[in-house]
């Protein structure tokens, strides 16, 4: 039974042809793609041995090679698709670290296979030694490789050279309540060394970062989710929290964990209420914290709520909003349009984008206009804003039992 499920978790991971080559490029899109659609299958077909792996359950597949490969995919990588933008991602890279020194890799793995034991368990180290290590056994296998991976030089050259100048990954700093330091957040706004953005390919070639389309259509699901959230701190009366949904599809889930990574600023799993304060606060307008807390207490139910889980931030999405399109299209471009030009800027764009997820690059918010912005004038007009938000929810709403939150625009 072991050996089939380490066979299936290989396969996986190992895209091959017919004939048994590996299909480089489906491996990349796999690997470095991060999609929705692979996180959920993931999560489906090997949730439960991730958590089995990640508690010890697996430890004897260290014995032979090829248990180890498979250990390393349920440890190592998978927790980054099924925990993604939380703490919980790294969860099993110690356990992975000590699969390194099991066996002697180039002779008991194929050369692909050796990119990810070793070497990219040790690239997930924050630890300049091992980094130094994984480098130096990739400069032995990068001639076994077939070019197109010769890519992952750059990738563990480059995770070395900011383990040396940082000490930490500064993408993960927030995760860990790090103060990132001068050095790293010069390098977090270079998407070429992000590596924990997706690989995207544009023109025949491939770079690190999000589809300019995909990020304007998060900000838009990051909209819906204010607009609830202010609706319930400003009502006065008390009423019925907010219901924790069941209806939602794992697709449309995969998309409420993406909103809700901008809420969750520390990727604990739940926003408190500064966290919350600090989201609100890019809509460009004050609110007070008894306000705050009333948004808090409405979502959970509780009073004196503390935290906001995912279950319950989720919920929101099922409420109908009692406002026309029109005015929340218009409501949503005046956020962005800071100095009421009726045009919004790079800079307005990157003022508001980045006060409500600071994980969005400069580089990136750059690609927005410039889908955006048809006419070429450097500045996006409350026309071309409408292509970017249709105002129709990403996320469905039930054609009964919806909850109305009354909104009025200003």
């Amino acid at each position: 039974m072991s050996e089939i499920l380490q066979e299936e978790l290989i396969q996986f991971m190992f895209l091959r042809n017919p004939v048994g080559t590996l299909d480089v490029m489906k491996c990349l899109g796999l690997w470095f793609g991060k999609s929705n659609e692979t996180d959920i299958e993931i999560k489906t077909r090997f949730g439960d041995h991730v958590a089995k792996a990640l508690s010890g359950g697996y430890d004897s597949w260290k014995a032979t090679p090829r248990g180890c490969l498979a250990l390393m995919i349920l440890v190592d990588q998978f927790p980054r698709n099924i925990y993604r933008h939380t703490i919980q991602s790294f969860a099993g890279d110690r356990m992975a670290r000590k699969i390194v020194d099991e066996h002697q890799w180039l002779e008991v793995l194929k050369p692909e296979e050796c990119i990810f034991v070793p070497c990219l368990i040790m690239t997930h180290q924050e630890n300049v030694e091992y980094q130094q290590w994984g480098v130096t056994f990739y400069n032995s296998l990068e001639p076994l490789l077939p070019s197109e991976l010769h890519v992952f030089r750059t990738i563990f050259e480059e995770h070395l050279r900011i383990i040396k100048l940082c000490g930490t990954f500064p993408h993960r700093d927030h995760y860990y309540g790090r103060e990132t330091c001068e050095v790293g957040r010069m390098l977090m706004e270079n998407p070429k060394i992000r590596f924990d953005l997706p690989l995207i390919a544009e023109d025949g070639c491939v770079k690190f970062g999000h589809d300019p389309k995909k990020l304007w259509l998060a900000t838009q699901r990051a909209f819906d989710a204010l607009e609830r959230i202010e609706a319930l701190s400003e009502e006065t009366d008390s009423q019925s929290p907010v219901q924790v949904p069941s209806w939602l599809s794992e697709n449309e889930i995969a998309e409420c964990h993406e909103t809700f990574r901008a809420f969750d600023k520390d990727g604990n799993g739940s926003f408190d209420r500064n966290e919350l304060a600090t989201v609100l606060a890019s809509t460009g307008r004050t609110y007070t914290p008894e306000q705050v807390q009333r948004a808090m207490n409405r979502i959970s139910g509780e009073q004196d709520c503390t935290s906001i889980t995912f279950e319950q931030f989720s919920a929101l999405f099922r409420t109908k909003m009692d406002m026309s399109a029109e005015a929340r299209a218009r409501r949503r471009f005046n956020m962005f349009d800071a100095d009421g030009s009726g045009e919004i800027s790079l800079e307005e764009l990157k003022k508001c984008i980045r006060s409500m997820d600071d994980l969005v690059t400069n580089a990136e918010i750059e690609e927005m206009m410039r889908v955006c912005d048809e006419d070429h004038n450097g500045s996006v007009s409350f026309e071309e804003f409408m292509v970017m938000f249709p105002f129709t929810s990403t996320v469905r709403k039930l054609s009964s039992g919806q909850i109305p939150l009354c909104v009025t625009a200003s």
